[in-house]
């Protein structure tokens, strides 16, 4: 069995809370880069941006090299919260990495995109200033303040 993570852009891997993201104000994150590197399993994003959004933050952050796939409203038929969208974005990664058998741990700061995932069995992680109160909600398994800290104390 495969673990494979996927991973929102927008206030999960780069957390910027306004409506305009400033692109010229987006610079490596090395801290990040080494935190997914120590991670073996294959890397994904799921975001309803649109495709370039995601990747120029991932290439600004200088990440883009550890993610497999950038799945955007762009390049999928449905988006989050829509389960189409998760069920999609599984059979695609399963015919990428040539195995059904993969178990997924989703991080998003958005609780309803959370529960979608968490209805077709997903890992769910929630990266959220109110992290403590991931006990609450049945579809999260776990809460952190950032994804740094998640990756850092999550055992993979």
């Amino acid at each position: 069995m495969t673990i494979c993570l996927v991973f929102d852009i927008d206030d999960t891997i780069y957390v910027h809370k306004s409506g305009k993201v400033d692109y010229n104000n987006i610079s490596t994150d090395i801290t990040l880069k080494k935190s997914l590197q120590k991670i073996s399993y294959p890397k994904f994003v799921l975001t309803n941006a649109i495709y370039d959004h995601a990747n120029v933050i991932l290439n600004k952050l200088d990440i883009h090299n550890d993610i497999i796939k950038i799945y955007a409203r762009d390049n999928l038929f449905q988006m989050k919260p829509n389960i189409h969208c998760y069920e999609s974005v599984e059979r695609d990664i399963s015919h990428i990495l040539q195995s059904d058998l993969n178990k997924y741990i989703f991080f998003d700061d958005l609780l309803v995109n959370l529960e979608g995932s968490k209805r077709i069995g997903w890992k769910t992680v929630w990266i959220s200033p109110d992290y403590s109160n991931a006990y609450k909600y049945p579809y999260v398994d776990r809460g952190f303040p950032t994804l740094q800290e998640a990756l850092d104390n999550l055992n993979f």
